[in-house]
């Protein structure tokens, strides 16, 4: 290389530093959020793991240049919440006349064949006080998720909820964290704030989480992208089931569909009928007697497929699954019927529904087989 050479270089160089100095030195910062855990411990990752009632706090910060600041004195503050619709409202659905989210074909011959990702749609409004939301200067403290509308909190505060906001810095300008339009093929981005409450820590309390999460059939993640339910941003059958099971720590457990349990569970029944008598019987028709606590548990797994489905819309062994909540009050005590409830995805969301108000039925009852060992992991509180 010649002199002349090396020294053209050179100032292209120098000058290509200045200039990246200078674009730094004129960027503008960005706002983001920060949340305690009820540990008390600061997670960096978007989500947050909590039971009901305990507190998350979350904050504000400036980072420019990778230093974090305080926000300056005279910023005003204004949180957001980001809500996911339940279903299509301004989009048209993927299955014409059926408003739910779908990646894939609903009913028919064709039933669950791959029609691609869905999008989702979110709307965010200012996040408002409650039982379980207070403000603290520019913090905000979250004790469950319940949202603005009672008629989505089938779960009372558990579920999931979906924060941003934005912040009026004295200068006049305005930032905004990582909100609704941020999103990808999934959902929403995983760069947006998330809190989830949870009722306890078993099973059923981890599925409670999955509250205000939208129901898209067939779910899915595609190649190396996480998967649609371990981000909470839409479930599932199915993938409700195992996304609240690795939620809890078994990672060990695959997403697949109803037709795969036999692989992640062990049968704790046989195949039953449960007639419009609500009667419990085996497939010689005899009747049954399962007692809680000994035969069945909660959190148990039940698969089901629906007595009236005449056109055979639904073609597989087993249309749909859920886990038994418990022996309700209202039937007979400690022996499994039809007024007992299993929590299941429906299109409005996780719910809990009495298996007498979907007969005829045929089901069975499964259980996680156990976590392989290297697997094996205790519940986080946060994450």
């Amino acid at each position: 290389m010649s002199p002349h050479t090396h020294a053209r270089l050179a100032r292209i160089a120098t000058l290509f530093l200045l200039l990246s100095a200078a674009t730094r030195a004129h960027a503008e910062p960005v706002l983001r959020i920060v949340a305690v855990a009820p540990s008390g411990a600061t997670v960096t990752a978007h989500a947050v793991q909590a039971r009901v009632g305990e507190e998350v706090v979350l904050s504000l910060e400036l980072r420019d240049g990778g230093r974090a600041l305080p926000l300056p004195d005279g910023t005003r503050v204004v949180w957001l919440r980001v809500e996911p619709r339940m279903f299509h409202v301004a989009l048209p659905p993927a299955n014409p006349g059926r408003q739910t989210y779908s990646n894939s074909v609903l009913f028919g011959p064709h039933h669950g064949d791959w029609l691609g990702f869905d999008t989702i749609e979110y709307d965010e409004r200012p996040l408002e006080a409650g039982a379980e939301v207070s403000f603290d200067g520019a913090r905000v403290r979250l004790r469950g998720a319940r949202t603005a509308d009672p008629q989505r909190d089938a779960l009372g505060a558990a579920g999931s909820m979906w924060l941003a906001a934005e912040a009026r810095l004295p200068d006049g300008r305005k930032l905004h964290t990582a909100g609704a339009r941020d999103v990808d093929r999934l959902g929403l981005s995983p760069s947006v704030q998330r809190v989830s409450f949870r009722e306890g820590d078993d099973f059923i309390g981890w599925l409670s989480t999955y509250e205000h999460v939208p129901d898209v059939f067939g779910s899915s993640g595609g190649r190396g992208a996480t998967h649609q339910s371990d981000r909470y941003v839409g479930a599932d059958c199915m993938d409700l089931m195992t996304g609240a099971a690795r939620a809890m720590g078994r990672t060990d457990l695959a997403h697949a569909s109803v037709s795969a349990l036999p692989t992640l569970a062990a049968p704790v029944s046989d195949v039953l009928a449960i007639g419009e008598d609500a009667v419990v019987r085996d497939e010689r028709g005899v009747p049954v007697v399962l007692r809680w606590g000994v035969d069945v548990q909660r959190g148990d797994l039940i698969a089901l497929d629906y007595g009236d489905d005449p056109e055979n819309s639904l073609p597989r062994a087993w249309d749909h699954v859920g886990a038994l909540v418990g022996d309700a009050a209202e039937g007979a005590r400690g022996v499994f019927d039809a007024s007992d409830a299993y929590r299941n995805m429906t299109g409005r969301g996780v719910r809990d529904v009495a298996l007498g108000r979907e007969l005829p039925l045929r089901v069975r009852i499964w259980r996680w087989k156990p976590a392989r060992g290297a697997h094996r992991r205790a519940a986080p509180v946060a994450q």
